[in-house]
């Protein structure tokens, strides 16, 4: 029996620097019944101890070691251990800005928690790099991310996508090609500003790293795209099969460093602008100096 409310799991790893922090800012939320579980997933430093420390003083903080190895592992060995109606996910270096919990909650408390229910929010980046500071996504209004801390997920949702395969060097794009793919899934769009998303040298990825480097981290974490088609073709309508095909055409020509073979993909433009951006060392240089203004479409 899941209780009537929302289960916030943090897998870290390592983020001493920034842990209290983000674990605080949940534990600080009100107006909504919630549990938060932590999973260290191997940390050498203090992670696992300055968690354990918060643990001690709030019961609705249940600290767990991954028994396992690797981001994936950590989110669906915590997903598995969650017992809220709705599932959320964060990172051990990012914010949850105050009452957003309760908002988002609410804005899916009209569905019933038995129906395949996703709720989608905003994130606004922090960063000592005023070029990726103050950035909110998405930019429109009525409209909220296809990031994997934007998505709070109901039931048969969270069966569906968990456990990502923990072969992936992420959970995240595994869960956008779930959202946007399944079909007959309720998708709540907000413009609350669920998580402040910090920008900093510890990211998995971000724009901050060179072309070449940037570029070996995506390419794995875009196999997602194939591996969910070839498991989940047969739960995919006509139209999210043509849709997802026509991404894994426009990432096999980015990861190809194919200019023309992106743009000439049958993808939608704004995947395919997105995938150009990363397909050479100039476009990706062009997205990274004018970053405020072409991201968050």
């Amino acid at each position: 029996m899941y209780f009537h409310g929302v289960s916030v799991v943090i897998a870290a790893k390592d983020e001493a620097l920034h842990v209290r922090e983000a674990v605080s800012s949940i534990l600080n939320q009100s107006d909504v019944d919630f549990e938060l579980i932590f999973v260290d997933d191997g940390s050498k430093d203090s992670t696992y101890s300055i968690v354990c420390e918060l643990a001690a003083s709030d019961s609705r903080l249940k600290v767990l070691k991954n028994p396992g190895a690797g981001k994936c592992s950590a989110f669906n060995y915590g997903v598995s251990m969650a017992t809220g109606s709705f599932v959320c996910i964060f990172a051990g270096d990012d914010l949850m800005p105050p009452g957003s919990l309760s908002q988002r909650f609410k804005a899916v408390s009209a569905y019933s928690p038995s129906l395949p229910v996703v709720g989608l929010c905003k994130l606004k980046t922090i960063s000592e790099d005023k070029k990726f500071d103050g950035q909110i996504v998405p930019k429109a209004t009525g409209v909220g991310g296809f990031t994997g801390v934007s998505y709070l997920m109901s039931r048969p949702v969270l069966d569906k996508i968990f456990p990502v395969p923990e072969s992936l060097p992420n959970e995240d794009t595994w869960m956008e090609v779930a959202v946007r793919y399944m079909p007959g899934w309720t998708i709540v769009h907000s413009d609350v500003i669920g998580c402040h998303w910090r920008v900093h040298s510890g990211n998995s990825i971000n724009m901050q790293l060179s072309f070449s480097e940037y570029n070996r981290r995506l390419t794995p974490r875009m196999s997602a795209f194939e591996r969910f088609y070839d498991k989940h073709r047969a739960d995919l309508d006509r139209n999210g099969i043509a849709f997802l095909k026509s991404r894994i055409e426009c990432e096999h020509a980015r990861a190809s460093g194919s200019v023309l073979g992106v743009l000439t993909s049958s993808a939608p433009l704004v995947d395919r602008l997105r995938a150009l951006s990363a397909t050479n060392s100039f476009f990706y240089e062009l997205r990274r100096r004018l970053f405020k203004l072409l991201s968050g479409f």
